[in-house]
């Protein structure tokens, strides 16, 4: 079982030709109705917290004066003319990517440029800070990949990534033509067979996910007033992300607050845009309090949460199994299941949890499920010897 407060953190080179689709805008219309709703944040007390200064968004993206004269004297290379502008640009990143060092540490466009190393956020910070030099327009998508854990003091950080699009600036549609996709390239870091493509994020989601970053990192070295320094102004960029409210919950509990985490834990899951892992959070909460009732409460209100990552789900119901609460377990894996029904552990985690609540011939159809669905030989030699298993045993 894995223990620990939970926080996303953006990380994870690969080049994909051809169209992107139009950015799907509804986390942005998400916060347009909230906003509409004139909803503010709860009062916090936030005087246990010294704010500091933390990087703008201008600091964030800059880039000295040598480096936009190297990226800029490749760009406009009478050679390179006849190249589209944003392949121009791939292909001048990607002989920087073959020089780069990937560590854990989200750093600023310049800073990157100048040491070759960074993590994945930070490589899509060096591409958003060259495009715009360029004038050439990016957008963000978010990738789901299988979890990778890092556990330290309690804190546990889970790995996402994004990928960038690049668009063609020359690009013109055929008159009369319906544009659904435009042509771009997409860098895409560390790319793995099991990834699931999310949602499209604006720019200032893609912002919060940087202070997000900055904020684990302060977290995992103790340093709570920069944490809550960098999520207050992610919050300027949007103030219902989820993952950023998260976070500095986290943030609060880590202070002896817990109260005010659970403030910031009911505000979103009372206004319906609270993300896997804010429930995760708030059950370990009220678990480590020993409110065990009021966690049966709060599985009602999983079916609620939109949230499309599967892989989040899984580990939530790995937990939730692990400790022998099989019907929350079971609601979590039927989440992962509804966002992703091709994943073979999400049937079956669906096929132990009606073992234990005694659904022997639901357990059944989930196995059989799982064994369609699993690709390695291993998993599915797993899943047909606790198929022959449960046969017996109904037999």
């Amino acid at each position: 079982m894995r223990n620990g407060l939970k926080l996303i953190t953006a990380c994870g080179f690969l080049i994909l030709g051809g169209c992107s689709s139009v950015a799907n805008q509804q986390a942005s219309l998400l916060q347009e109705t909230l906003e509409q709703q004139q909803l503010t944040l709860p009062n916090l007390n936030t005087e246990i917290f010294t704010l500091l200064p933390v990087p703008t968004e201008a600091e964030i993206f800059s880039l000295t004066e040598a480096q936009k004269k190297h990226f800029l004297d490749y760009y406009h290379d009478p050679r390179n003319r006849k190249i589209a502008g944003h392949l121009r640009l791939f292909n001048y990143f990607d002989a920087f990517v073959h020089q780069f060092g990937f560590r854990g540490a989200t750093l600023k466009a310049s800073e990157a440029l100048s040491l070759k190393s960074g993590n994945c956020l930070t490589l899509a910070i060096v591409t958003k800070a060259l495009a715009d030099i360029v004038n050439l327009e990016v957008s963000y998508q978010v990738v789901h990949a299988a979890p990778v854990y890092a556990l330290n003091s309690s804190l546990m950080t889970l790995s996402s990534h994004v990928r960038t699009y690049i668009y063609d600036p020359n690009y013109q549609p055929s008159l009369g033509m319906m544009v659904l996709r435009r042509r771009s390239i997409i860098i895409d870091y560390f790319p793995s067979e099991s990834d699931i493509r999310g949602e499209h994020i604006s720019h200032d989601d893609f912002m919060a996910m940087y202070y997000q970053n900055i904020a684990a990192e302060a977290l995992l070295n103790d340093q709570l007033d920069y944490a809550y320094s960098t999520l207050q102004q992610g919050l300027t960029f949007n103030p219902f992300n989820a993952e950023t409210l998260n976070s500095l919950a986290v943030t609060f509990n880590r202070a002896g607050d817990a109260k005010q985490a659970e403030t910031l834990y009911k505000f979103m899951l009372d206004n319906d845009f609270a993300s896997g892992n804010v429930i995760s959070n708030y059950v370990a909460l009220l678990q480590s309090q020993g409110r065990d009732s009021e966690v049966a409460a709060l599985a009602q209100k999983v079916a609620e949460i939109n949230d499309d990552n599967p892989y989040r789900w899984i580990d939530m119901a790995d937990e939730a199994f692990a400790s022998a609460q099989y019907t929350l377990a079971f609601k979590y894996y039927q989440k992962a299941n509804e966002t992703a029904p091709y994943l073979h552990e999400g049937q079956f985690g669906l096929a132990k949890s009606h073992y234990q609540l005694g659904r022997l011939n639901s357990a059944e159809k989930a196995l059989n499920k799982a064994i369609e669905l699993s690709y390695k030989s291993h998993d599915r030699r797993l899943y047909e010897a606790k198929l022959h298993t449960l046969l017996m045993e109904k037999n």
